[in-house]
């Protein structure tokens, strides 16, 4: 199937480079890797990622769509390869659950040395998020085309969507009546005090999307370094959780346990093992289990499967197969 990309790179001969450049709306083909040339206009780009939507009988078409965001050291290819491995793990393990992916792939360097560079740019690309993904899709439905509307962000990509979402109030392009159904963050990259209650910023978040859910793991080693390269001022979301009096409309799930009963596929690579730490959960059965039931927002976060309640009121990953 073909993937649905939004890109603000820019393009380097027949390529996109790790810069920023002008929005495009990309429709690459199965097996293929993002390229200038895939570049359709917003209107059949639109028209393409309604046209998965089906209905079986006389009602409106339904489904879901989940937008991702990558985080920091990814390349366009990376960015790509990736949302095929949720595509292919949440129609494994998620009891096929197969909704619309939209990739929105904001222009991270891809190099190992370029975390504050790409925390910067980041910063600049988050309000395409919204103004040139999100709304369009959102508006683009109609009486006979409803969908849920999802979004996954991963490592710095939870920054962005904190960031698009938190500022989306702030102009006559984005502060409007819209709603996105779940959030998730996965290893988040953002200060976890960011959650507290009161904060300006999620609480806008929070305004346009029914619940956030957190799956962190407190041995994530990828976030230790990134604290590191901020001095070490705060904690990250995807590290140690959400913080006492986030929203009620937020649920941690504490993935670390399960983390512990996966073997370590390189433990004798430190780097191998810190990426491994981040990044683990795309890999991982029992994530894509609760992640569908996250997405399709069916039932109540106490009652996802196999999730368990932990002292502080953190829910837990399942950590048997």
């Amino acid at each position: 199937m073909a993937k649905f990309v939004i890109t603000v790179r820019s393009v380097s001969g027949n390529a996109f480079s790790g810069d920023l450049g002008k929005i495009r709306y990309l429709i690459v083909p199965d097996g293929a890797a993002p390229a200038p040339n895939q570049a359709v206009s917003e209107r059949v780009w639109l028209a393409a990622i309604l046209a998965t939507f089906t209905s079986s009988g006389p009602g409106p078409a339904q489904g879901d769509a989940l937008f991702l965001i990558h985080g920091f050291n990814v390349d366009s290819s990376a960015a790509a390869t990736w949302s095929d491995t949720v595509a292919d793990g949440l129609a494994r393990h998620g009891a096929g659950y197969r909704p619309t992916l939209v990739s929105f792939d904001w222009p991270a360097a891809g190099t190992a040395f370029a975390y504050l560079p790409d925390l910067d740019t980041a910063a600049k690309t988050a309000i395409d998020l919204v103004n040139a993904a999100v709304r369009p899709l959102l508006k683009a439905q109609t009486p006979d085309c409803k969908v849920r509307v999802n979004a996954l962000a991963h490592s710095m990509g939870a920054f962005v969507l904190r960031a698009a979402l938190g500022h989306a109030d702030d102009g006559d392009a984005t502060g409007a009546d819209w709603m996105l159904g779940q959030l998730v963050m996965v290893s988040g990259d953002v200060e976890a005090s960011a959650f507290a209650s009161g904060d300006k910023d999620t609480q806008s978040m929070m305004g346009h999307a029914y619940r956030l859910t957190n799956y962190f793991n407190r041995y994530d080693e990828a976030l230790l370094i990134s604290n590191a390269k901020r001095a070490g001022v705060e904690d990250r979301v995807g590290r140690i959780g959400l913080p006492p009096g986030a929203p009620a409309s937020t649920v941690n799930v504490d993935c670390s346990l399960r983390y512990e009963a996966i073997p370590n596929p390189d433990p004798l690579n430190p780097i191998k093992t810190a990426e491994f730490s981040h990044s683990w959960y795309f890999s991982d059965v029992n994530f894509y289990r609760d992640l569908a039931q996250t997405l399709r927002g069916a039932v109540d976060r106490n009652v996802v499967a196999k999730r368990t309640p932990e002292a502080d009121g953190t829910l837990a990953l399942a950590t048997a197969t």
